[in-house]
């Protein structure tokens, strides 16, 4: 509409048509143009209200110590008690708000009556009562309905921070309790015992494979130029090439744009974390931090998947976007940006299967990095580390010459039904499978996460219940979610330039990216070439 507005502008110009046509034309396109932002934002509200997850508060109340014990374990900020104190006073406003509501009903069945029954002096005086009583009883119901929201909202944002439940196997503690389960590589040996080690950044100059854009962007963005660039094409297309056709995951480029509320089902503090997304101004929008969140959107809120359709794999390429960047030795560079290129593994999966899908991306993952020569480490990530999201999670984390230290280029995730219970992911499950999940629930000791109960909306909403009682199918059951780091773009670039440096400069290029660089094998410095 804006081009058609410029459009017809022009031609006024050369036409010169009167004010009053050009008023006249001017305010249509506008209010066309009007309507349809109207159109795109009423859809935008559709979809961002299925997204909104539905509460089991009273589980959350009579589970409060099992809850309590692992939030801590988790070191969560979640007000529990607080939590629950407010969730009781939200129970006594809305038995209140309900006593209101059903009178309001009352008095309009009555009114409906009167009016069936003609008009007399009786009846009139008992009218003009109950009109009273209804004026009354609509002023009652606006406070009560504006402290009713107050309560719902303030316990729906606490409880959606409480974290998935954790698997028995995990260490508990902070970062620095991570077990490492596997040595994989040599560190590299390509340089002289005195020779000085160049990190990425210096390298990068040399080469000229990295520039800053602070000038075009601002601080923490950059531009991979010649082989760098090259790098990232090769990197993304051999990761996601070899997940499609070796492992037969189904290749989807995910969109940049997101809603916050999908962001914040899948465990980002979309609205009360603000260094966790970039927002768009003006639009309930926001960029996509990972294509994890896109990916499980294209599910959210569907009819049951069938069972045979499960696990569903999926691998997204997409751009990322993170406002937080730190400063620092550790975060020099291109090791933590704003921006950056990923390929990413998300699965769907039975209950059942996902401990042992967990296994599988995290060997994809092993496979990955060794062919690319590096040399790192797999971690077994603690409570404290998990985020809110993960029953469990595995680090790989890469040499990093210049730090002499490791450095984080991948993570696994087991998200169990933590996802899938806020978007509403479900299967249609075979009586098999429904007792094959009780097996594991009694086996585990698992206590059903605590969040969500998608046949119980404590927010006055009757929506029918998914179960059919008069099929013999058992109930449709949340699925599992998983996601997992293929190539995370910059810092692999990172490590391959500073683990392959050469004495003469050089950067050898990993042999499975050659045939993706023309059979490229060496980057040379820009003064040699």
């Amino acid at each position: 509409m804006l081009k058609l507005f410029k459009n017809f502008n022009q031609c006024n110009n050369k036409l010169n048509l009167n004010s009053n046509l050009l008023k006249y034309y001017t305010s249509k396109i506008k209010q066309i143009d009007q309507n349809e932002i109207n159109q795109q934002q009423q859809q935008q509200h559709i979809i961002v209200n299925q997204i909104k997850p539905r509460i089991d508060f009273q589980f959350i109340k009579d589970n409060e110590n099992q809850i309590k014990e692992n939030i801590i374990k988790r070191k969560s900020p979640v007000e529990l008690e607080k939590l629950i104190k407010n969730y009781d006073e939200y129970r006594i406003i809305k038995k209140e708000l309900d006593t209101f509501r059903a009178k309001r009903n009352e008095i309009a069945s009555k009114m409906k009556l009167m009016m069936k029954s003609g008009e007399n002096n009786n009846n009139k005086n008992d009218k003009l009562e109950l009109v009273e009583q209804g004026k009354k009883i609509k002023e009652d119901l606006i406070e009560l309905e504006e402290k009713h929201d107050k309560y719902f909202n303030e316990i729906t944002s606490e409880a959606l921070k409480i974290p998935n439940n954790t698997h028995p196997s995990v260490p508990i503690g902070a970062e620095s309790n991570a077990n490492v389960i596997k040595m994989v590589g040599e560190k590299p040996n390509y340089l002289k015992a005195n020779e000085p080690i160049r990190d990425h950044l210096e390298l990068g100059e040399s080469l000229g494979v990295i520039r800053s854009a602070s000038k075009t962007t601002g601080h923490k963005y950059y531009y991979f130029t010649r082989e760098g660039a090259m790098l990232e094409m090769a990197l993304s297309y051999w990761a996601f090439s070899k997940l499609t056709y070796k492992y037969g995951f189904q290749s989807v480029i995910t969109p940049d744009l997101i809603h916050p509320n999908l962001a914040e089902a899948c465990g980002f503090h979309a609205r009360s974390d603000a260094d966790q997304l970039f927002w768009i101004k003006d639009r309930d929008l926001c960029l996509s931090a990972t294509s994890e969140i896109p990916l499980a959107g294209m599910y959210s809120n569907e009819e049951p998947l069938q069972s045979t359709e499960l696990p569903i794999k999926m691998v997204g390429y997409s751009h990322c976007f993170r406002p937080e960047a730190g400063r620092g030795l550790h975060n020099k560079g291109i090791y933590r940006v704003h921006q950056f290129s990923k390929v990413e593994m998300f699965i769907i999966s039975k209950p059942h299967q996902s401990n042992e899908i967990l296994d599988e991306l995290l060997k994809i993952q092993i496979e990955l990095f060794s062919e690319l020569g590096l040399h790192f480490r797999v971690l077994d990530m603690p409570s404290e580390d998990l985020g809110a999201p993960a029953y469990r999670k595995y680090d790989i984390e890469v040499w990093i010459p210049s730090k002499q230290e490791y450095g984080e280029i991948s993570s696994a995730s087991n998200c169990t039904d933590y996802q899938s219970k806020r978007l509403n992911i479900k299967y249609q499950s075979t009586k098999d499978d429904f007792q094959i999940q009780q097996s594991v629930e009694n086996n585990y000791k698992i206590i059903p996460s605590p969040q969500i109960d998608n046949n119980n909306n404590n927010n006055n909403n009757n929506d029918d219940d998914d179960i059919d009682n008069s099929s013999s199918l058992p109930p449709p059951l949340f699925t599992h979610t998983l996601n997992g780091t293929a190539c995370a773009i910059p810092r692999l670039i990172l490590a391959i330039l500073e683990n392959n440096q050469q004495s003469d400069g050089s950067v050898l290029i990993p042999k499975v990216l050659q045939p993706f660089m023309n059979n490229q094998k060496v980057i040379l410095p820009l003064n040699k070439k």
